[in-house]
């Protein structure tokens, strides 16, 4: 696959280590082009930001129509979505900026961490099952383990189990309890109660979102120009190692192209984004109706988070496994599967373009098992994750989490994009404003300010203009990506090399242009 661009830049020194150089991905756009795609990556901007009327109104609006959209699937699809809960933190989750001073404008009066409806996680030595002595465990005495006194705890507040089996291997030592709840309020009371009274690691199930789908109306927007850079100095450079790259999102759709992108990937019947899934409705001859010929709110995120990747690094490997739906949310112990599973596989980086934050701060317990095994099975894993687009310093996990590279995300002007995620927590930051990539077919519903619906016709070659911290993550991990193949070394080299000599900027750490932003 080549671009046809005829842009060159100097062969690379072999005697020095290659560099991840912005110049080395130049904007081919012209000066016709250029104004208009900029005009988008700002309105774009501008929706991240909750510029819009009433925005917290429109964030929750939202949320109530992915629950409603969820709860009338689930009502008659077989393989059916878990429903979801919603807990409200009052209150801004900071009191200053990565710079000092009040909070931003544009901060929310409340957080909106969502969760499985019902469920509890427990950690437990394997997840084989439920072989203790119970009445030792319900007299609470110190030959019993905690996880123990936790299963007795739960089952006497009329909770069920059964092991988390989707998990490759029987890896991940989860147990999940359910029952009927009254609202969120009372599932985190049982969590808080059962860890004071046993000490166990038991945890909400937290719904991890592709973070457009719960703020505000940013959509992908086509893409006049297919070409925004020349990799051909890449391709002249010496690979000496394979790396691979797994992409953990919405899946992949590219069987429709014909421009050569992404071929190498491949798509099979488990990571497929299927696009149109949503509604589900029933006609009135009983047939079960699935989607309304128009693009879900994910759909082909994890296509144009692939493309991102390829761009980057155009001969790593690339894998990408389907964790979240259509509509942007999947369940942490879906997520943790899915690294698990990426690791098992041989994955050297993955990309999570994703992420959650919790009611204590502290991340997902299934994160933190999935990320031990995962760095168990694959020595020298380095996990990617966006920083999210709520422009809080809240930490957002996976992208929080010890031993993962949180992305925040900028303009193209190398200015902080006013929705990234930013903290001490965030290591680096890319471009994230009016990011082009590959995009799937099919009409695209969005939205004006006023709410008048205008309809976006992708073709089969689909590229799009697209802005979040989900598409700086993945020019991240295909830097890595890149220096690994290009000199030699292992992920966590790869990353030193990366954040060499660049600019630091407090909150949003290592300042890494790469590609090209609108």
């Amino acid at each position: 696959m080549t671009t046809g661009a005829s842009h060159e830049t100097p062969d690379p020194d072999p005697s020095q280590p290659a560099e991840i150089r912005a110049e080395d991905y130049a904007d081919l756009r012209g000066p016709a082009r250029r104004p208009a795609d900029e005009t988008i990556g700002t309105t774009q901007s501008a929706a991240l930001t909750d510029s819009w009327p009433d925005p917290h109104q429109q964030v929750d609006q939202q949320i109530e129509r992915i629950q409603q959209l969820r709860e009338q699937a689930a009502g008659l699809l077989h393989d059916a979505p878990v429903l979801v809960d919603v807990v409200r933190l009052e209150g801004p989750p900071g009191d200053s900026g990565p710079y000092g001073g009040d909070p931003p404008d544009h901060a929310p009066p409340s957080r909106a961490i969502l969760a499985v409806r019902g469920e509890l996680l427990l950690r437990v030595p394997n997840a084989t099952g439920l072989d203790f002595d119970r009445e030792a465990a319900a007299r609470g005495g110190e030959e019993t383990d905690a996880w123990q006194r936790a299963v007795i705890a739960l089952e006497n507040r009329q909770y069920t189990t059964s092991p988390v089996h989707d998990f490759p291997l029987g890896q991940l030592p989860l147990l999940r309890f359910s029952k009927d709840v009254h609202g969120p309020d009372e599932l985190v009371g049982d969590r808080n109660a059962v860890r004071a009274e046993t000490g166990a690691e038991v945890d909400l199930n937290y719904v991890v979102t592709a973070g457009h789908t719960v703020k505000a109306a940013d959509y992908p927007v086509p893409a006049a120009s297919h070409r925004c850079y020349s990799p051909e100095w890449i391709r002249r450079h010496p690979v000496h190692r394979t790396i691979n790259v797994a992409v953990i999102d919405t899946g992949i759709n590219h069987q429709s192209r014909t421009d050569g992108w992404l071929t190498g990937i491949p798509e099979e019947q488990r990571n497929e984004d299927p696009l149109d899934v949503y509604p589900v409705t029933q006609e009135p001859d009983g047939q079960i109706k699935v989607g309304d010929n128009l693009l879900d709110a994910a759909a082909g995120h994890g296509t144009f988070v692939s493309g991102v990747v390829e761009q980057v690094a155009p001969l790593s490997g690339i894998r990408v496994y389907r964790a979240v739906d259509t509509l942007g949310w999947g369940t942490s112990d879906a997520i943790g599967s899915a690294l698990i599973q990426a690791a098992t596989e041989g994955a050297d980086i993955i990309n999570t373009s994703l992420g959650t934050m919790t009611v204590d701060n502290l991340p997902p317990l299934a994160f933190t098992l999935a990320l031990e095994i995962a760095q168990t099975i694959k020595k020298g894993i380095l996990v990617v994750a966006s920083a999210g687009n709520m422009g809080l310093d809240t930490p957002m996990f996976p992208a929080a989490m010890k031993g993962v590279v949180g992305v925040g995300a900028l303009d193209a002007s190398l200015n902080p994009a006013p929705w990234s995620g930013f903290g001490f927590w965030v290591d680096c930051s890319a471009i994230g404003v009016g990011v082009t990539s590959t995009f799937v077919p099919g009409i695209e519903p969005t939205f004006t300010a006023d709410g008048t619906q205008v309809d976006e016709e992708f073709d089969d070659n689909a590229w799009a203009i697209w802005s979040g911290t989900s598409f700086s993550a993945p020019q991240i991990a295909g830097a890595i990506a890149q220096l690994c193949q290009l000199n030699n070394v292992d992920p966590a080299e790869s990353l030193d090399q990366l954040f060499t000599r660049r600019n630091f900027r407090p909150g949003y750490g290592f300042v890494v242009p790469i590609l090209p932003g609108s």
